[in-house]
C-alpha cells in the first residue's frame, strides 16, 4: 500500500518568518509537535507528528486547541480530549458495505495475489463499483470479515468511533512575515489521516496477517552468510536512534539486566542515560557487536536458525530488538522464547522504522501499510500469550540531520515506532 507522503508546503513558511518571539501571538508561525493519544482494544496508542510551521492566522486548528495558544511559550502543552465524532467524520452505517469478490481488484503487481484479509487495510480504489470510492482514491479502508462469497469493507476513517486526545508542544515561535497568500493546511486532517487507527485490532477478531507467503524473502540463504561482511555505519540517522534512546529511559528499570537481541554495532542504549546492571548482545556478526560500547557480554545467534535462546529461563529484566523485526521467519517461536528467558513483569521492547534491507525483509512486512506494522507486531504479542500492558508509540516529521549519510536525499528523519509488553 503506499505511504501518504508529507506535504512539502508545509515546509515553505519558514523562509518568511521574521523574529522569535517569547509567547505565540494571532500573528505568529510556530513549530510544534502534535500528538494523537487514544486506548485502542487492548493497547494504549500515542502517535507524534512533528509540523515545523503552523500559521496561526492562516491555518485551521480546532477551536478546541487554537483558542489555549496566545499567550503559550516554548515548551508549553496543551492537551484535549475529543469524543468520537467531534473532529473526525463520525462513524456511519453508509460507509460500510458487503460486496462481492469480483468487486476486489487490486492491482496485479509481483508474483503472488493481493489477497482480501480480515482485518487488513487497502487502498480505496481497490475496490470497484462502491458508492463513495472514486478512481486514485489511496485512502485506507478496512476489511472486517471475508467469507466465500462476500467481503465487508468499511470506508470510515480509521479514527472515527474513537475518543481521542491531541496534545501540541510548542516547540518554537516565530512573527510571520509578509503575508501575499498561501496555502490554509488543516492540522487535524495533516494528525490524523496519514495512518493513525491503522495499528489497532477489531474487537472480534485478530487481523489475518498470516499468509502462505508471509515469512518468505528476496533473499531465503542463510542470514549469518548474507551478513558476514560487517557494516559499521548506522542504519538510522541519528536523530531517529536519539527518539528510541529517550524511550528506553523511560521505558528500561535502573539495574536491569538487559538482553539486546539482534544487535549491531549500534544501539539506542548508547545514547540513553540509565544505569543498568548489564547488557547481553546477541547478533549475527562479531565484529559488529565488538564496535557496540554497550555490550558487556557478545552472543552470535541467528534467531531464524536457532531452537532456542541460550539463555536461562527469567533471566532479563528487559529485552530488546531494534531495527530487526522485519526480518523474523519464526515470530511464534522467537516469541516464545522471549516469554520465556524474560523475568515475571519484564518488558520487551521492539523499534522499527520504514526502512529495511529489502532482499531479507519478510513479505508480511514489505505488503503492509507502514501503519499496519505496529498492529503485526502486537499480534506476534498476542498470538505468544503471557504479555499485557501493550503500547504502541510513533513519532515523524522531525528534520534529517544535516551530516547524515543521506540527507542529500532524504529530507526527514526516519520515522519511529515503537511497541513494548510486559510479561505476565
Amino acid at each position: 500500500m503506499p505511504i501518504i507522503e508529507p506535504d512539502s508546503q508545509l515546509y515553505d513558511d519558514n523562509k518568511k518568518t521574521g523574529p522569535e518571539q517569547d509567547s505565540i501571538e494571532k500573528t505568529s508561525i510556530f513549530s510544534a509537535h502534535v500528538g494523537i493519544q487514544w486506548q485502542g482494544h487492548d493497547c494504549q496508542f500515542t502517535d507524534w507528528s512533528f509540523l515545523p510551521s503552523i500559521n496561526l492566522w492562516r491555518d485551521y486548528l480546532p477551536a478546541e486547541i487554537e483558542s489555549k495558544l496566545p499567550g503559550k511559550s516554548i515548551g508549553d502543552e496543551i492537551t484535549h480530549r475529543f469524543k468520537a465524532g467531534e473532529i473526525i467524520e463520525p462513524r456511519l452505517s453508509s460507509q460500510q458495505h458487503t460486496v462481492s469478490h469480483t468487486h476486489f481488484q487490486p492491482p496485479k503487481k509481483g508474483l503472488e495475489p493481493i489477497l482480501p484479509l480480515h482485518g487488513r487495510f487497502y487502498p480505496k480504489d481497490f475496490f470497484t463499483a462502491v458508492e463513495g470510492i472514486y478512481e486514485g482514491n489511496k485512502f485506507p479502508c478496512r476489511i472486517t470479515s471475508v467469507d466465500e462469497n462476500n467481503i465487508s469493507v468499511d470506508l470510515n476513517h480509521p479514527l472515527s468511533g474513537t475518543d481521542f486526545d491531541m496534545i501540541m508542544q510548542i516547540d518554537n515561535i516565530k512573527k510571520a512575515g509578509a503575508e501575499r497568500g498561501g496555502r490554509c493546511n488543516d492540522i487535524t486532517s495533516i494528525a490524523c489521516d496519514s495512518g493513525p487507527g491503522m495499528q489497532d485490532v477489531l474487537a472480534n477478531k485478530e487481523t489475518d496477517f498470516i499468509t502462505s507467503n508471509a515469512f518468505s524473502r528476496l533473499d531465503s540463504g542463510n542470514d549469518s552468510v548474507f551478513f558476514k561482511q560487517p557494516d559499521f555505519s548506522p542504519f538510522w540517522d541519528s536523530l531517529a536512534l536519539l527518539q528510541v534512546s529517550k524511550l528506553y529511559q523511560k521505558l528500561i528499570p535502573q539495574k536491569a539486566q538487559v538482553l539486546d537481541l539482534m544487535s549491531g554495532a549500534h544501539s539506542p542504549l548508547l545514547e540513553a542515560e540509565i544505569n543498568v546492571d548489564s547488557v547481553s548482545c546477541a547478533g549475527l556478526n562479531d565484529a559488529e557487536m565488538e564496535q557496540n560500547l554497550s555490550c558487556n557480554l557478545k552472543f552470535n545467534i541467528d534467531v531464524n536458525s536457532m531452537t532456542s535462546l541460550p539463555f536461562h529461563s527469567a533471566q532479563f529484566d528487559t529485552l530488546l530488538i531494534h531495527a530487526a523485526i522485519e526480518y523474523v521467519i519464526n515470530p511464534e517461536l522467537l516469541f516464545a522464547e522471549i516469554k520465556r528467558v524474560l523475568k515475571p513483569s519484564g518488558r520487551v521492547i521492539i523499534s522499527f522504522s520504514n526502512r529495511s534491507i529489502p532482499e531479507k525483509a519478510i513479505q508480511l512486512w514489505t505488503g503492509a501499510h507502514e501503519f499496519e506494522r505496529p498492529a503485526i507486531v502486537l499480534s506476534y504479542l498476542r498470538s505468544s500469550g503471557g504479555f499485557c500492558n501493550f503500547n504502541s508509540y510513533s513519532k515523524r516529521g522531525l528534520f534529517r540531520p544535516e551530516d547524515d549519510k543521506l540527507a542529500d536525499k532524504l529530507l526527514l528523519s526516519d520515522p519511529v515506532y515503537v511497541i513494548w509488553a510486559d510479561k505476565e
